[in-house]
């Protein structure tokens, strides 16, 4: 199962290769639960790496704040599309402003060292690089913990990306 997971990472890691100048960059912040039933609170905060019009590298943490925080983790790296249209065009038009995310990548759990693949669906998002902003709302994730040997589900109602690089601010009218 091991050579398995390493596979998918290498192949995740290289997809990028290809890509080029990157587009985009934004930090996202909003809330995720992948433990159930939920104790606390926790945080979803990350970076997101524009690669193509219609491609985006994410590394994630998911955090628990309460009730002790920082106790349990977890931290993903996932390649998203968007199937609605481009999410960017790296030039001062914005891509699609309604867009849908669906991801393939890998996690790894702190709390109880799981570690495996995942799938992930993001049905709305609202906003482009070019505003600066944009909105994800009711995302959803299902992946194989194959070191526990469990089924990982997670869900975030919102969280929000601010980009730093491909912004309007970057490109000259």
């Amino acid at each position: 199962m091991r050579k398995v997971l390493a596979v998918v990472f290498i192949i995740i890691s290289l997809v990028p290769l290809h890509a080029g100048d990157y587009h985009d960059i934004s930090m996202s912040l909003g809330q995720q639960s992948y433990r159930w039933p939920e104790k606390g609170i926790s945080i979803y905060y990350g970076v997101n790496i524009g690669l193509t019009e219609r491609m985006e590298l994410e590394l994630w943490c998911n955090s628990v704040l309460v009730p002790r925080p920082f106790e349990s983790n977890m931290v993903g790296l996932e390649i998203d599309w968007a199937l609605l249209g481009p999410r960017s065009t790296a030039t001062k038009i914005a891509g699609s402003a309604l867009n849908t995310l669906i991801g393939i990548g890998g996690f790894y759990r702190t709390d109880n060292n799981g570690a495996g693949p995942f799938v992930s669906l993001t049905p709305l998002t609202v906003g482009t690089p070019v505003s600066g902003r944009r909105e994800k709302i009711l995302r959803t994730m299902i992946g194989y913990d194959a070191v526990n040997n469990e089924i990982m589900i997670g869900f975030s109602l919102i969280a929000i990306d601010f980009y730093v690089r491909g912004t309007w601010r970057d490109y000259s009218f």
